[in-house]
């Protein structure tokens, strides 16, 4: 059971009851966004900012949904273990690629960019102070600065919605992403 009381459509603004109508639609589930719907102004403004970075970004899914699952893997997200981004999937991300995420940095089936991107994101999952200036010098080998910029926020997200839903006891029964591969 959800740590904030979960909203009931009739107690939303209309803009807010129709996100949470979507989510639900989409998903089957809309616990989460009735957690957070306390706060409609955080949510909207929230939600062109996840679908920037997520869809119009410079950085390509696969690599998106490798840093995604390895960051759940450490966090235990349920909901994001077991689900994948179909794009991701297009553009060869497999289960064994997944299955390989705890040792990434010795995996062959990782190119260096990919390597790259995956430690930095489990780095900083696990312990932002350990991320030190070697890790972007190998960052900026394989990625230009937008992309670190990118890459940055797209772990910060992951790390900190995936935990803030996790603390809340507010996460989805089910995920927005099916799980297809």
């Amino acid at each position: 059971m959800s740590r904030i009381r979960l909203l009931e459509l009739s107690a939303m603004e209309p803009e807010m009851a129709e996100i949470v109508t979507r989510v639900d639609e989409m998903t089957g589930d809309s616990t989460a966004m009735r957690a957070v719907a306390h706060r409609p102004d955080i949510v909207k403004a929230f939600g062109p900012f996840y679908w920037t970075l997520q869809m119009e970004g410079l950085l390509d899914r696969k690599l998106i949904e490798l840093v995604r699952l390895g960051i759940a893997q450490i966090n235990q997200c349920k909901n994001c273990l077991g689900s994948r981004y179909q794009d991701s999937i297009d553009q060869g991300l497999t289960e064994e690629m997944v299955a390989a995420l705890p040792n990434a940095e010795n995996s062959p089936l990782f190119t260096d960019r990919e390597k790259a991107a995956i430690v930095f994101g489990q780095k900083m999952a696990r312990d932002h102070y350990s991320v030190g200036d070697e890790d972007f010098v190998r960052l900026h080998k394989y990625f230009s600065e937008k992309e670190i910029v990118e890459l940055g926020f797209d772990v910060a997200q992951f790390i900190g919605i995936g935990r803030l839903f996790a603390v809340l006891d507010a996460t989805n029964t089910v995920c927005a992403i099916p799980r297809t591969a």
